[in-house]
């Protein structure tokens, strides 16, 4: 009977921490095309703050707007292993290295 009481009490802890977490004042574009070499990766920057509850950090280790060292090796650290995790969102080759996707020039 406590252990399912205390189980109540944290997860509804843990759901008010979500239902109380804060919008960034500075959300920045909804939509954001991250370059990677010839592609623009389409990236839907809300809906990943959203799912990260604004957890910023995830992403902007050291300042909010930039992600350090951004680059191939970098988007395969952060965005494929989060994807794998999660299990939603591409993380397969083809799903980002798509010609269709490459910039027109």
């Amino acid at each position: 009977m406590v252990k399912t009481f205390v189980l109540v009490v944290i997860v509804a802890l843990s759901m008010a921490a979500n239902a109380l977490a804060e919008t960034p004042k500075n959300r920045g574009r909804e939509i954001i095309n991250l370059k990677m070499a010839e592609l623009q990766l389409p990236f839907n920057h809300w809906k990943h703050q959203v799912d990260l509850k604004n957890e910023c950090f995830h992403c902007h280790a050291t300042k909010v707007g930039k992600i350090d060292g951004w680059g191939k090796d970098t988007a395969h650290k952060i965005c494929i292993a989060c994807h794998e995790l999660e299990g939603k969102g591409p993380a397969s080759c083809r799903q980002c290295h798509d010609k269709k996707k490459k910039k027109k020039k």
